[in-house]
């Protein structure tokens, strides 16, 4: 598809910092056609993306599982967003630590990746999510910056959380923001962390259970002008930035 291509970054920098596209909600099934819209945009661009991955409904929608093996195969990364998109918090340290280690072997076995990011669904985690993060071999976990700190955190995990939202949720309904709106926010983002990372989910580029192709065409100009700009990379790259700054 041919979308119209705004430019607005008229200089591109010589050092490029980092962005990190974070797609929640992947899965079996659910949200098909922007799924496979994602993750075929990331292969014909060359956008790496980092692939959020609810590991208990994953591994029968055999078309997603080609594109998301086709997209790691191209630099994207894998990591894991919960069990079974539960909030991590409420269950016992025991409990949690049966579902990291479950979703990281589901998602070798699948994949063969060995996962070491946490994505925890709804954002929620605590101290004993961390503890059994460090059980299972887990080394960051990436919430929300409004909610989470940044850096190291607690028994050796590193806290590298989402800086810039694709939309706005209000009322059950997803609203994307402009091109203009989310550039501001991530130039904001790189100017005080050194680098942002885009949150975004499949249901943002659905509407009346069809791929919505205004959002699409957002997120391809969106893309297009980051690209210019700066570099894109999965969340394990920031972990000097995240130490050092």
């Amino acid at each position: 598809m041919v979308t119209l291509y705004t430019e607005l970054y008229p200089i591109k920098p010589s050092k490029p910092a980092l962005v990190t596209v974070r797609v929640d909600d992947v899965q079996d099934f659910a949200f098909r056609d922007a799924q496979l819209f994602l993750l075929r945009y990331s292969l014909e661009n060359d956008v790496p993306l980092s692939l959020a991955i609810i590991a208990k409904d994953f591994g029968s929608d055999l078309e997603i599982v080609k594109a998301v093996k086709a997209a790691v195969h191209s630099g994207s990364e894998v990591t894991v967003h919960g069990w079974e998109h539960e909030n991590l918090a409420s269950f016992t340290l025991t409990a949690q630590e049966e579902k990291l280690r479950e979703a990281k072997r589901v998602l070798g076995e699948v994949l063969g990746v060995n996962a070491t990011v946490l994505t925890p669904p709804m954002f929620g985690y605590d101290d004993d999510t961390l503890k059994a993060m460090c059980l299972t071999g887990y080394k960051i976990v990436s919430g929300l910056a409004e909610l989470d700190q940044r850096g190291p955190v607690s028994e050796g995990i590193l806290s590298i959380p989402a800086t810039v939202e694709l939309s706005d949720f209000a009322n059950g309904t997803w609203s994307m923001k402009s091109v203009e709106a989310v550039i501001n926010e991530l130039d904001a983002s790189i100017h005080l962390y050194g680098y942002a990372v885009i949150l975004t989910h499949p249901q943002e580029f659905m509407k009346d259970g069809k791929l919505f192709q205004d959002a699409v065409a957002t997120y391809s100009n969106l893309v297009q002008n980051i690209s210019y700009a700066y570099s894109f990379t999965g969340l394990e790259a920031f972990k000097a930035l995240v130490v050092n700054r």
